[in-house]
């Protein structure tokens, strides 16, 4: 496995410093509905020509978008539209149909600021930001069809034995479950959305800058509201989430995601940032390829199987996807274990139910049950609203080529 740990203290000082940051975007949602703004004056067409996805030997058959009933013409023009920056920094397009691969687009021809901080150097993979959320979601999953841990009612508190005490105590904190972290309804004091990273009021950019074991600095937090009844997005409470589950196992997580979640799936190409004391960074520091992260969403799509193989109980898929939280933040309508919710309302074709994943920058996965399709877009876009584009790339283009 592709590995590498690098300095994430000095990473995260530097990425808070160099960049101004949006008060509304975290690692992988915001509250904001406004539109997604595009470039105003795109430059002149440029034509785009179709070609079916070559066959890598990994894990995908190929198929051409006329034997999967895509009308082309819908994906032609998105991709012309992006090619001439009417849609910008929109890194790469991949679409599974019928549990085929028929649209592999790798757009980005350069390097980022992310790639050289952890040292990759191939374009074809990518940092997938809080879509990382999904992914302890699923370990999470697999831990409890494996017995390693009893439910998703456990108390969570009772998974950090290494800690001997905990400030701010409070009778609320022995109530919170892993179900309430999992739909981050968790009640501590968190709040990463309304400030930019920047800012001390930031809860996230203030737990980086001022600790080095993040989960203990989260469960030291004061409790203000009842576990399970509010909702509060936490970057942190899905790195805790991988902590959990490392402790539940007494096995180190990578490993234990390799042997029960990558290797299962073919994955072998992948890269974890690591926190400063050394654990996985589960809520937002896995870099994939596009392939692979259809093969992610292929897994939920096929209820927990991969050609074939069982790697994640039905039951937990159905779990994950179900609507835990609802509201209306114009990308998202609803919140299940660490997926998002959306009803896209295509002209012709009424309401289409998507489930997905969501990473700053614009890292998505798509799940559409209704169309037996896996849509996945990564994205320059970070700390931006323009992130966002990929819904209006799903909503004006790929969902109605689909027949």
């Amino acid at each position: 496995m592709d590995y590498l740990v690098f300095d994430m203290k000095n990473y995260w000082r530097i990425l808070f410093y160099s960049l101004l940051l949006s008060p509304l975007i975290s690692c992988g949602g915001s509250s904001s509905s406004s539109p997604v703004p595009t470039l105003p004056n795109p430059v002149e067409p440029t034509p785009y020509s179709y070609q079916m996805p070559i066959n890598k030997n990994d894990g995908w058959q190929v198929a051409h978008l006329d034997d999967a009933n895509i009308k082309k013409t819908f994906l032609s023009s998105m991709m012309t539209a992006i090619q001439n920056e009417t849609y910008v920094r929109i890194d790469s397009v991949q679409i599974v149909r019928n549990n085929k691969l028929i649209f592999d687009e790798l757009i980005r021809t350069s390097l980022g600021g992310h790639d050289r901080y952890i040292g990759n150097t191939d374009l074809r993979v990518h940092s997938m930001q809080s879509t990382t959320k999904s992914f302890v979601s699923a370990l999470v999953g697999i831990a409890i069809d494996r017995g390693d841990i009893n439910s998703v009612d456990d108390k969570f508190y009772d998974f950090f034995t290494e800690y001997n005490d905990f400030d701010n105590w409070d009778i609320r904190k022995t109530q919170v479950s892993l179900k309430n972290v999992l739909t981050m309804q968790h009640g501590w004091e968190w709040d990463e959305w309304s400030f930019p990273y920047s800012n001390d009021n930031n809860s996230l950019g203030f737990t980086y800058r001022n600790s080095s074991d993040h989960v203990k600095f989260l469960l030291d937090l004061p409790m203000v509201t009842e576990p399970g009844s509010t909702y509060a997005y936490s970057t942190i409470a899905s790195v805790a989430l991988g902590a959990a589950v490392e402790n539940s196992t007494g096995i180190q997580l990578k490993d234990y995601a390799d042997q029960y979640l990558f290797e299962p799936l073919g994955i072998t190409t992948h890269r974890w940032d690591f926190t400063p004391v050394g654990r996985l960074h589960t809520g937002g520091g896995l870099w994939l390829g596009g392939r692979d992260m259809l093969k992610f969403g292929q897994l939920y799509l096929n209820n927990g199987l991969w050609n074939g193989q069982r790697i994640i109980s039905e039951n937990w898929v159905e779990q994950s996807f179900q609507r835990r939280v609802n509201f209306n933040y114009g990308h998202s309508d609803g919140y299940g274990y660490q997926w998002w919710r959306k009803d896209f309302s295509i002209s012709g074709k009424g309401i289409i139910q998507a489930y997905f994943t969501a990473g700053n920058g614009g890292q998505f996965i798509y799940v559409i049950p209704t169309l037996d399709a896996v849509i996945a877009f990564t994205g320059g876009n970070y700390d931006s609203l323009l992130m966002y584009q990929a819904d209006t790339l799903m909503q004006q283009y790929v969902l109605p080529a689909f027949d």
